[in-house]
């Protein structure tokens, strides 16, 4: 069970895998996310995403049950910090059936293989905190919390 690169002929099914992650977010914090965001304009993103060379997907599956979507980011040194590169999980998803069958887990290993082969400093996701099956799933995997961003409203 080893992911695939994505290609940009994938953008649908990017799109269409992010359905339930986005549902997830809306129903959580309904604030910050729409339920269901145009399905064009979401193949759109996914699209120009792919299309960036800073940026790589990874598919899990036959057909695709999950997907990773990951981003090279690199910051020159300054008088706070050295220089760093990084390899961003913006996303990792697995569709509610397919879960707890190595999707996942494979797509992490996917993003670390990439990471390597980037020569990075660390690998960085971001997590919603009510995302506390995620947060137990990415702690098993060796990802533990390095900062936390707090929100008050005006």
């Amino acid at each position: 069970m080893i992911p695939r690169r994505a290609e940009p002929k994938d953008a649908a099914t990017l799109a269409w895998l992010n359905a339930h992650l986005q549902g997830w977010h809306a129903e959580h914090y309904p604030d910050t996310f729409h339920p269901h965001p145009d399905p064009k304009a979401l193949t759109a993103h996914f699209a120009a995403r792919l299309a960036d060379p800073a940026v790589t997907a990874f598919l899990a599956g036959d057909p695709a049950v999950g997907y990773a979507l990951c981003s090279l980011q690199e910051r020159e040194a300054s008088i706070f910090s050295p220089t760093i590169r990084r390899l961003m999980i913006d996303h990792i998803a697995v569709a509610p059936e397919a879960r707890r069958q190595g999707h996942g887990k494979a797509l992490l290993a996917a993003a670390r293989a990439l990471a390597r082969e980037l020569r990075v400093d660390e690998i960085l996701l971001d997590t919603w905190e009510g995302n506390h099956e995620a947060h137990a799933f990415f702690r098993s995997e060796g990802f533990l919390p390095r900062r936390m961003l707090l929100r008050a409203t005006p």
